[in-house]
C-alpha cells in the first residue's frame, strides 16, 4: 500500500484523489479504526507523508537507481583503466550523503546540528580511504621507477663488465670455440640478477 501511495504520488496524482482511494481501501479502514477512533485519512496526512515517508521512498528510489547503474557497469569494471568496484561504491555513498544531506538542512535547529556532525564524521573517514588510497598510488609508482631504475642499472654494471678484457677472458676463456663452463655459470648468476 505504502509502495503503491508512494508511487502514485511520485506520477503526481492529486491528493483528493488520493485520500479518497486510501480512505475506500479496508486495510486503511481497518487501521483507521482500530489506531485513531476511525477518523479518516485527509490531504493534511497526506502533506505530513510527503514530508517524511514519501521524502524517505525518493532517496531510496533515487540509490536503487545508482545501485542499479553501478550493477550495469559492473562488467565494465574489470576492464582495464576502470575504477576499483569499492571506489565506485564510495561515489554511491556520496551520492546518499548528499541526498541526506538535503534532509539535514530541511531539518534545522539541535537535531539538524546533530545529523550533521554525525555525517561530517562518515564523510571524513571516506576522504581518509580517499588520501591512503591516493598515497598507495603514489607509493606503487614510486616502486615501479625504483624498479625499473635498478634493473637498468643492473644492465648497465653488466654491460661494462663484458667489456672488461679480464671478464672476457674469465667468461670466454683462452680457447676459440666459445664459452667456458665457468663463463655459462657467470653469465647464469649475472643474469639472476635482472
Amino acid at each position: 500500500m505504502r509502495q503503491e501511495l508512494n508511487r502514485r504520488l511520485d506520477e503526481g496524482e492529486p491528493g483528493k484523489k488520493l485520500v479518497a482511494w486510501l480512505n475506500g481501501l479496508p486495510e486503511v479502514q481497518a487501521i483507521v479504526a482500530a489506531e485513531f477512533g476511525g477518523k479518516s485519512i485527509r490531504e493534511q496526512n497526506l502533506s505530513e507523508w510527503k514530508q517524511g515517508g514519501y521524502r524517505d521512498w525518493q532517496a531510496q528510489q533515487e540509490a536503487m537507481e545508482i545501485a542499479g547503474r553501478l550493477g550495469e557497469d559492473a562488467a565494465e569494471w574489470t576492464g582495464e583503466g576502470r575504477a576499483p568496484l569499492t571506489d565506485t561504491l564510495a561515489h554511491f555513498l556520496v551520492a546518499r550523503y548528499a541526498v541526506a544531506a538535503r534532509r539535514i538542512a530541511e531539518t534545522g535547529g539541535r537535531e539538524g546540528w546533530r545529523l550533521l556532525r554525525e555525517m561530517c564524521s562518515d564523510i571524513v573517514e571516506l576522504r581518509k580511504g580517499d588520501h591512503s588510497a591516493e598515497r598507495l598510488q603514489i607509493e606503487h609508482e614510486r616502486l615501479k621507477l625504483e624498479t625499473e631504475k635498478s634493473e637498468k642499472q643492473i644492465r648497465e654494471k653488466f654491460e661494462e663488465l663484458l667489456q672488461q678484457p679480464e671478464t672476457k677472458e674469465r667468461l670466454c676463456g683462452k680457447r676459440r670455440g666459445g664459452l667456458t663452463a665457468e663463463g655459462l655459470k657467470a653469465i647464469e648468476r649475472a643474469a639472476n640478477l635482472l
